[in-house]
């Protein structure tokens, strides 16, 4: 009878030892299947990379700037798990370059690091003892530095905290960015454009004014035009039927004065014809609009662009 109760106590201890293994085994699960302790990026939007993508991307518009202007936008951290902070949280962030160039091999695309002269980057980040989420701002300002032309990202990585786990999944994340010079949106035109011939654009069957424009960006003070009104190809001028040759496009780049506001060229994006043009060329910032003046082969075009809104 002895025998059988120690061999029952024995039992009995073997098995309270197992569970007490199985739940610090539970405790120290994965941190990225949903466990406490752990520090990651938080979305400041949509996840727009690729579903393969080893890293999420988020995007800002950094819509119209001015030469020499600031933008700022927000880079979130985060404490995830079921309980907010208990202590202030020293976040490190660095730009990783590696983890771009892997982002750009899997998802086909080609961002590059900005200059360090158009952008600010806090490299700590504090979570606040009762909170979940700690915040910088980048600022990016528009420069002699800043090229309209290139694709930019800063692609970041937690580098250090000062309490819990960086996450495998969302330790590093890319911060892509976008702007769009002060001409850049879309515009109402009146006017006339009329061949050597002294007939209008309409008189070809082509749409008559008024007509809708979109301007983009192209560099920081020059804008390249497509025509909403007649979309083929996206020019602006097209069907030059008439004793010549058929389908011949006109796609205008407008390069403005950004200290006179006069339009100093226009080439046509094309050909790289260049175009006549007129001394009363020019952007007008009281009401963001445009007068032009311009002939290139034997179309004449004069309009006033009036601004609707953002493209």
């Amino acid at each position: 009878m002895r025998q059988s109760k120690i061999t029952m106590f024995l039992f009995s201890a073997l098995v309270f030892s197992l569970a007490g293994c199985l739940k610090e085994r539970d405790m120290n699960t994965d941190p990225d299947r949903g466990a406490r302790n752990v520090i990651e990026f938080e979305n400041t939007g949509d996840n727009v990379a690729g579903a393969s993508s080893t890293y999420p991307r988020f995007g800002t518009d950094l819509k119209s700037m001015e030469a020499g202007q600031k933008v700022n936008f927000n880079v979130n951290v985060s404490y995830s798990g079921a309980d907010v902070a208990p202590q202030d949280i020293t976040v490190n962030i660095e730009i990783d370059p590696e983890a771009l160039a892997k982002f750009n091999k899997e998802n086909g695309t080609n961002y590059v690091v900005p200059p360090a002269a158009i952008f600010t980057l806090p490299t700590t980040a504090v979570i606040k003892k009762g909170e979940r989420i700690g915040q910088i701002e980048v600022g990016i300002t528009n420069n002699s530095s800043f090229d309209f032309n290139v694709s930019y990202a800063l692609p970041l990585k937690i580098a250090s905290t000062s309490l819990g786990i960086v996450s495998s999944n969302f330790g590093k994340a890319i911060y892509s960015f976008a702007a769009r010079n002060i001409y850049d949106g879309v515009y109402e035109a009146t006017g006339t454009l009329t061949d050597a011939n002294g007939l209008y654009h309409g008189d070809y069957g082509d749409p008559d004014y008024p007509r809708i424009y979109e301007l983009s960006t192209n560099t920081g003070n020059s804008v390249l035009f497509y025509d909403q009104s007649w979309d083929y190809a996206n020019y602006l001028v097209i069907n030059n039927a008439t004793g010549g040759a058929a389908n011949t496009g006109i796609r205008p780049v407008f390069t403005i004065n950004q200290t006179t506001n006069a339009i100093t060229s226009i080439v046509n994006f094309v050909n790289g014809a260049a175009a006549v043009v007129g001394p009363n060329s020019k952007f007008n910032p009281s009401d963001h609009s445009f007068d032009i003046d311009w002939t290139i082969g034997r179309w004449h075009v004069k309009e006033h662009l009036k601004y609707i809104g953002p493209r």
